[in-house]
């Protein structure tokens, strides 16, 4: 569904499909996760995340595409059931890159203090979701290091 392949990873340099984040969760999990996070609907063009900004969020993006650039350059489109954000969400930085929606669609914004209340109430949940993040995060450094070194 999207941005990178991760069985294929290893052997290519091209961007493939991605896994859904969280695609075994239940929806009775769902539920509990969007009782402590916000939502966000945006319209084609929007910025959801400007280079440069302040923030420690992630975002699970639940309909729509959208797209990663830095400057004028497009690095990657993201398509819906994945996730953007995870850098800042982990180490407090500014925001790298800039994503901006390719079409209408809505997004789940979940912020260091959203996963502190998940993890006393939820626990399982918020550890499923670390290690998804990790994951995310560990697959895309493996294709962008295949990428650079081709």
């Amino acid at each position: 569904m999207g941005l990178f392949d991760y069985s294929n990873a290893a052997d290519s340099v091209e961007p493939l499909q991605e896994i859904t984040f969280l695609a075994d969760l239940s929806s009775e999990d769902w539920a509990r996760v969007l009782k402590i996070v916000k939502s966000r609907v945006f319209r084609a063009g929007d910025d959801l995340i400007r280079a440069g900004d302040k923030d420690d969020s992630f975002y699970i993006l639940t309909s729509g595409e959208v797209e990663v650039t830095i400057g004028d350059k497009v690095l990657a489109t993201i398509p819906e059931g994945s996730v953007f954000g995870e850098i800042s969400f982990f180490d407090g930085a500014l925001r790298s890159a800039t994503i901006r929606a390719k079409s209408k669609g809505s997004a789940v914004r979940v912020t260091r203090d959203d996963l502190d209340t998940l993890a006393a109430w939820e626990p399982e949940i918020a550890r499923k979701m670390l290690f998804d993040l990790g994951r995310v995060l560990a697959m895309r450094l493996r294709w962008t290091t295949r990428l650079a070194a081709s």
